[in-house]
């Protein structure tokens, strides 16, 4: 296997250069930082290299190649393969999507990189790199890694946008590709680019293999691709789409499981490699409407490309020689190609096409596999995108705001109430009942069950999760509002609300219900965080249950409960169905769940573990459907109305460790609960008696109870366990499938976790 020319001088560059590949010190413009098509031909020309795996160089041997190559192939041949693919293709910019170097092999993963990257240095042409799950492996951190990697010349890597310090990863930024130097278009970025770190390895115990994009990662995302389209659909030059977008990553999503040989362009020579479980950044890409297309590598034997939901899904295939491959399979990396529009006038406009092909590493650079990625023509017609964003609503704080556990019984009692579907009271007729109770049933009679339950259960909290009306028949939705909350407000309980799919159907939207639960009295309903005024929905807020007063966590949340808006209905052409929680929310549970464990295990009579949470939301995940009658405590007589696709909470709440179990409604005829990877997933049944139900089965209420550890001196320490129930609004409020939901002993050993990204 000979090495061409161009490589033995490089081979002189370097020799001569001693590595010195860095930017010179202070050096801080770069000469590339403002990409832009080309003016000649109106193309912008991408090349993707995936997996390097790049080693000590020319000791570096080959893996996976036929006999006869073995004794003279090395690192030097992954080098020689970039030189052809920039003298053949002249790309304007060049991606490394990870595992750059194989850091078990670099013995200086500083050389390791110079060497790596230098082709592009050497060739000047710009260049922008993201991690695997290898480059940090010999004796730099992974955050070391990309701070060499930005430091390093002509590169337009990031090491993390200044706007989001606690953002998880490195090496999450965007670049933008404007117009021609000229045209209307110069100053406007007419294709956005987007780079994000995937991971290495899952920490999370419960939670194998691979890493993901996390929360953080995925508002940071949500919140650029809204702030590019607005600058490019409603500023100078307005244009009447968004510019498309391109995403590049390490590891695959599970949705590249989706294809087969039918529906793709390319081959699948081995599975997916993605992680355990779905951390919802396809969900966002599609929610945002602009990313055409997605480019991973980490599975060097794949090389296709599939489209979901018009989203087209691509691996590169393997590009390095010390990268695991198949013996007589070439090498290959992948090409993309935007084109602009040509207007009237002569000039270019913006994007019209974006095309794809491979090159692969034999003797003529075979090119294989062109496909259109996306066309402006065939797009279609392009839906009404708002940039309206929600601000927090400045409300009153509420006396009763700080909630403890119960100073004789060391308790905290939570009422769980799903789907009350309250209309307008004694004249709003029940549904799915027996005959002989239709006459004279109503509204009210929910209003009696919760009468009923308060006195039965004594609750220090009631959570209402959703649909508390059902808007189509509240004539007032005020006074419906006020007719079901009545109970909790006149037993003077703390209460707290999230909404449904139904409660906004009236006369008021959806902010304007929430706005209006939150100046009720007693409740300790917020409208949304104050710290991050861009959050989607109305409702997400947390809640914490302090210690026994005079105890050594009197000023401790000892319990912590979070409330999500799960929305109601899916706002994006392409996913049908329900709403979903979305990245900005995930981002501030995410958040604050480090804040609280940050409190209770470092600051002042720090404790060993994070304090038990628990979620509350109206909208069932995907992830309920995860259980039969064989795995679960209750009943499922309905099928799971989550959202069509998966949004990553679930993962976010695996990760975040504290959350022992989740509480929903929506589904009124199941009342189950069931463990996945240590989170109980658990319904409360249908509540009240305007919402649909099965008639002859009892309506239901669900029961939390948390419960303090005795101390050695006879006080109350932290939480021990948390148990339910539920209550069947029979004469006798039957209670039925008592179980634990966690207990502090069978918990097992904690590993510690750092409160930090890193």
């Amino acid at each position: 296997m000979e090495i061409s020319s161009s490589t033995k001088l490089f081979l002189i560059f370097i020799f001569l250069s001693s590595f010195q590949l860095c930017k010179a010190s202070g050096e801080v413009i770069n000469p590339f930082t403002k990409l832009r098509f080309d003016g000649k031909n109106g193309e912008f020309r991408i090349l993707q290299v995936a997996d390097m795996h790049y080693g000590d160089g020319k000791t570096t041997p080959c893996k996976n190649v036929l006999p006869q190559q073995m004794s003279s192939c090395s690192d030097l041949n992954t080098t020689d393969f970039i030189f052809r693919m920039i003298h053949a293709e002249k790309p304007h910019l060049i991606v490394f999507t990870g595992d750059n170097i194989f850091g078990f092999d670099a013995t200086d993963p500083v050389k390791s990189m110079d060497a790596a990257f230098a082709p592009a240095i050497s060739s000047n042409i710009p260049w922008a790199a993201v991690l695997g799950n290898h480059d940090q492996q010999s004796t730099l951190s992974r955050e070391g890694v990309m701070k060499h990697i930005v430091g390093m010349k002509s590169t337009l890597s990031q090491l993390n946008p200044p706007d989001v310090p606690d953002i998880d990863g490195f090496g999450n930024y965007n670049l933008e590709v404007h117009g021609i130097e000229g045209s209307e278009l110069t100053n406007k970025s007419v294709l956005n680019l987007y780079f994000l770190d995937s991971g290495d390895y899952s920490t999370v115990p419960s939670i194998p293999g691979y890493g993901w994009i996390k929360p953080s990662q995925l508002f940071w995302f949500q919140r650029t691709s809204r702030k590019l389209k607005r600058t490019y659909m409603l500023n100078s030059n307005a244009m009447k789409a968004p510019a498309p977008g391109l995403a590049y990553f390490h590891i695959p999503l599970r949705e590249y499981a989706s294809f087969d040989s039918s529906n793709f362009t390319g081959v699948r020579q081995e599975g997916i490699s993605s992680a355990s479980i779905n951390s919802g950044f396809f969900t966002t890409m599609v929610e945002a409407g602009d990313v055409k297309a997605a480019f991973a590598g980490h599975d060097h034997l794949n090389d296709f490309c599939g489209k979901l939901m018009d989203i087209n899904l691509c691996y590169a295939g393997g590009f390095g020689y010390h990268a695991y491959g198949k013996t007589g399979w070439s090498r290959r990396a992948r090409m993309v190609v935007a084109s602009l529009e040509k207007t009237g006038k002569g000039g270019w406009g913006d994007v019209e096409s974006i095309k794809t092909w491979k090159r692969l590493d034999d003797e003529h650079l075979t090119t294989i596999d062109t496909q259109v990625l996306w066309s402006k023509r065939s797009a279609g017609k392009v839906p009404r995108i708002s940039f309206q964003l929600c601000k927090a609503f400045g409300g009153v704080v509420n006396s009763l705001a700080k909630l403890r556990f119960d100073g004789k019984t060391g308790e905290f009692r939570i009422l769980q109430v799903a789907d009350m579907h309250y209309g307008d009271g004694k004249t709003t007729p029940c549904e799915d009942v027996l005959p002989q109770q239709m006459s004279s049933c109503s509204d009210l009679n929910t209003t009696d069950y919760i009468f009923r339950m308060i006195h039965a259960e004594k609750p220090h909290l009631i959570v209402f999760t959703g649909d508390n009306i059902f808007g189509s028949d509240a004539t007032d939705p005020v006074k419906s509002m006020e007719a079901a909350f009545a109970p909790a407000i006149s037993s003077i309980i703390p209460w707290a609300a999230v909404l449904g799919n139904h409660d906004q159907e009236s006369t008021l939207s959806r902010e304007g219900v929430m706005k209006h639960i939150v100046g009720m009295k007693s409740t300790l309903s917020q409208l949304n965080p104050p710290d991050v005024p861009d959050i989607d929905g109305f409702g997400n807020y947390n809640l914490e249950v302090h210690g026994i007063e005079g105890s050594e966590l009197t000023n401790k949340s000892v319990l912590n409960l979070y409330f999500l808006d799960s929305g109601d209905y899916s706002t994006v052409p392409s996913i049908p169905g329900y709403g979903w929680i979305k990245p900005s929310q995930q981002f501030w549970f995410q958040r604050t769940s480090r804040k609280l464990k940050k409190t209770y295990m470092h600051n002042s009579n720090a404790m060993k573990a994070p304090a038990p949470g628990l979620a509350y939301f109206h909208i069932p995940l995907p992830e309920y459907a995860s259980f039969d009658s064989s795995n679960f405590t209750g009943v499922r007589q309905e099928g799971i109305s989550s959202a069509s696709i998966n949004s990553g909470f679930f993962t976010t709440m695996v990760e975040a460790g504290d959350v022992k179990a989740a509480f929903a409604g929506h589904d009124h005829i199941n009342d189950f609960c069931g463990k996945l990877m240590d989170i109980n997933l658990c319904y409360a049944g249908g509540f009240g008696y305007h919402a649909y139900g099965k008639a002859g089965w009892s309506r239901r209420a669900r029961m939390v109870v948390a419960s303090l550890e005795k101390t050695g001196k006879g006080g109350w320490g932290d939480v021990k366990s948390i148990k339910t129930w539920k209550r069947l609004d029979d004469e006798h409020l039957t209670t039925i499938d008592t179980q634990v939901l966690w207990s502090k002993r069978s918990a097992g050993a904690r590993r510690k976790k750092p409160i930090g990204h890193h």
